[in-house]
């Protein structure tokens, strides 16, 4: 059994109760994924970055499935075992970092509170939780990728070990692990870009009669905003009861320290950010996503259901990663739908990024032995 092989190197957890524990990650939230998951064989625990090697020479020698968690904050099933025979790797103790001014060198198993929100040009709305190498490898965009993008372009360097050896990956190859849920290696280190953010944000509120208004509102703040969400009257009623909502509303943050309401950056994040995920646990709606381009979103004006659109940026490019509750149709745009359904990695990215996973990954798994099932390769 392969518990006893590596319980040679590492403590193994076997436990009916850890194992459960392990088998879920927060896309549980969705009935689709959570109807999905497997309790795994076993849990070991990763505390240096040999012991990654030591794993890998295991996997190649008893060709198990392996898949690598954080602390289990992703929403779309990343770390949810497809296969009863998978072991969870946890690196959420593989710890430290080291501030270079423009950048941050960190081990994956690093929590943001450890570094400082205010240093990352990109956070999760899960930052009091998340780790850095859990957001790295499965996260995309969150607060600040208005103005500094997604995850994947502030990601400067990653190193990762794989069934055939250790990598070190830097500029556009990062795209081969960035967001690919550890389908295409365990994450060892990685180099960020970082920055020093004003530590107070105004938040304003501004209701309009068409959504019309309300875009045209936002493309004027796109190069001074910290972050640009635009949700109908339905969505902003949940999320805020107590103010007087518009057809549709405009919440954006900028730093101006003139602006009667002046928050910590940290409340900025937990109060204005996540939005679906808090209704979608209040409610019990069903949900979707789809990124947007921002010359298609006016069509969205007649979907009737709760609406929020968060302003993003990904590769220099304007987008509204828009979130819709309690529908019963999406509209039917040229934009993407982001499944937030689905386990597999190839059904939320862009074809030139996934192109670079599958490549990587039919040179160091071929297999299909890390998180197997997320990246389907015969695309």
């Amino acid at each position: 059994m392969i518990e006893s092989v590596l319980s040679k190197y590492f403590t193994v957890y076997t436990q009916k109760d850890i194992l459960e524990k392990y088998s879920m990650d927060y896309g549980s939230l969705s009935p689709i994924l959570s109807s999905l998951r497997k309790i795994p064989k076993a849990v070991i625990k990763i505390k240096e970055e040999e012991e990654i090697k030591i794993l890998m020479d295991l996997v190649n020698e008893y060709n198990f499935p392996v898949i690598p968690r954080g602390n289990g904050t992703n929403t779309l099933g990343e770390a949810i075992p497809l296969n009863e025979n998978s072991v969870i790797v946890d690196m959420s103790e593989l710890k430290g970092f080291e501030d270079k001014v423009t950048s941050i060198i960190v081990r994956p198993g690093t929590e943001f509170n450890e570094i400082g929100i205010e240093k990352l040009p990109v956070v999760p709305t899960s930052f009091n939780m998340a780790t850095i190498g859990g957001y790295v490898a499965g996260g995309s965009l969150g607060f600040g990728s208005l103005k500094y993008g997604a995850i994947w372009d502030n990601v400067r360097q990653v190193v990762v070990y794989t069934p055939k050896g250790r990598y070190t990956l830097e500029g556009e190859d990062t795209y081969s692990v960035v967001q690919a849920a550890g389908t295409t290696g365990i994450i060892s280190q990685i180099k960020i870009a970082a920055l020093n953010r004003p530590r107070r944000i105004s938040v304003i509120r501004a209701g309009f009669n068409t959504l019309r208004k309300a875009i045209d509102k936002a493309l004027d703040l796109l190069e001074v905003a910290e972050f640009i969400s635009i949700r109908n009257k339905a969505m902003a009623s949940i999320i805020e009861p107590y103010h007087k909502w518009d057809k549709w509303n405009l919440i954006y943050g900028i730093n101006d320290p003139d602006e009667e309401e002046d928050l910590p950056f940290k409340d900025i994040v937990t109060t204005f950010a996540g939005a679906y995920f808090t209704v979608v646990n209040r409610t019990k709606v069903n949900y979707a996503s789809m990124d947007i381009s921002l010359d298609e979103l006016e069509k969205i004006d007649d979907v009737k259901c709760l609406i929020d659109a968060e302003l993003a940026k990904s590769r220099g490019k304007y987008f509204s990663h828009t979130y819709f509750l309690g529908y019963t149709s999406l509209p039917n745009l040229k934009s993407s739908k982001f499944d937030l359904h689905s386990f597999r990695v190839n059904d939320r990215v862009e074809p030139d990024r996934l192109k670079k996973m599958v490549s990587f990954k039919r040179v160091v798994d071929p297999e299909d032995l890390l998180n197997p099932g997320k990246l389907v390769m015969n695309t």
